[in-house]
């Protein structure tokens, strides 16, 4: 049996009877088929090479164009965590203002500072692609760190001095400070011959004189603990004051207020008489330290500002001049 050693190879068109014949040597139609084969192979590999590399690139520009939107949305972080560390200042200048006009210890620079300096922080993460990036990243997450510590203590400094207002606010309320009536003072705090008895005593107290029915006020916010008639007091108001005081309104012609009632500062109580042991018109008014089991001279506290009062750890309140 022989073996063939060519290829024939025939090509007839379809509309016709005519065909194209040619014969191809086998070996030589093996490398022709190796060589198709080769090339289609070099193609291939060609193509998807570009193919790859296109889609490097084009990913290279997407990311290329994320960095450029990252870095701009860095310098506008920056920006606003500059503008809010403004602000924060503002804030911590408005509240000294705050504390020196109320007399309030004010907050130390020192304090303020934080502690400011020393190893800057540094995270690595963008230090692989770009320096400039990676130092704009570590910027701001060092302002964030110093403006969340300067955040946390500007509340604490704020949570303070509100708690200092209202308690000086609230002290100052129940603090006898205001003058219980108009009128000229007749007779002052100390030791007088009395009017009546002719006999040298302590005046425990002030009079002031004026017409009768003139308003008598409550010096501070208290509690009635007297109201009525008193021996030689005559008509007789008592008003017992958070603050430690209390504070006595006698020789009264009305009162308005009763036992166990809460006034306020400022509060009409009473009108000026003449009732008990009195030689006209007029409003004994004393003031007693509960606390010390003192009576003191009522003038002293007259027109205190609230901002003049001072008060120690164990609530004791004093004035400043």
């Amino acid at each position: 049996m022989s073996i063939r050693k060519n290829w024939y190879i025939s090509f007839m068109q379809a509309d016709s009877a005519r065909s194209i014949s040619f014969c191809l040597n086998k070996t030589l139609g093996y490398y022709v088929l190796a060589f198709i084969f080769i090339i289609l192979l070099i193609f291939s590999t060609t193509a998807f090479y570009v193919w790859k590399k296109n889609s490097e690139l084009t990913h290279l520009s997407k990311l290329e164009k994320e960095n450029e939107i990252l870095r701009e949305r860095m310098y506008h972080f920056t920006t606003q965590m500059d503008s809010m560390l403004i602000k924060i200042k503002i804030m911590e200048d408005w509240e000294d203002i705050i504390r020196q006009e109320r007399r309030l210890p004010v907050i130390s620079p020192d304090s303020r500072a934080l502690g400011s300096g020393g190893e800057p922080f540094s995270d690595p993460i963008f230090l692989p692609f770009c320096d400039n990036l990676h130092e704009l990243y570590n910027e701001n997450i060092t302002k964030l760190n110093y403006a969340f510590s300067k955040v946390n203590l500007t509340y604490q400094t704020h949570f303070d001095l509100l708690n200092r207002i209202q308690s000086r606010e609230s002290i100052y309320k129940s603090t006898p400070s205001i003058w219980p009536t108009f009128g000229r003072i007749t007779s002052d705090f100390g030791y007088r011959i009395h009017p009546i008895l002719r006999t040298r005593t302590l005046h425990a107290g002030i009079d002031i004189a004026n017409e009768q029915g003139t308003p008598i006020y409550a010096t501070a916010n208290g509690i009635v603990s007297f109201s009525g008639r008193s021996g030689a007091s005559g008509n007789l108001v008592r008003i017992d004051h958070p603050s430690g005081y209390q504070t006595r309104y006698a020789h009264l012609e009305t009162i308005f207020v009763g036992q166990g009632e809460s006034v306020f500062k400022g509060q009409i109580i009473a009108l000026m008489g003449s009732s008990g042991n009195s030689t006209g018109f007029h409003l004994h008014y004393e003031v007693m330290d509960t606390r010390r089991r003192r009576i003191v001279n009522p003038t002293s506290f007259f027109n205190i500002r609230e901002e003049e009062i001072i008060t120690d750890n164990n609530s004791n309140i004093s004035f400043t001049f």
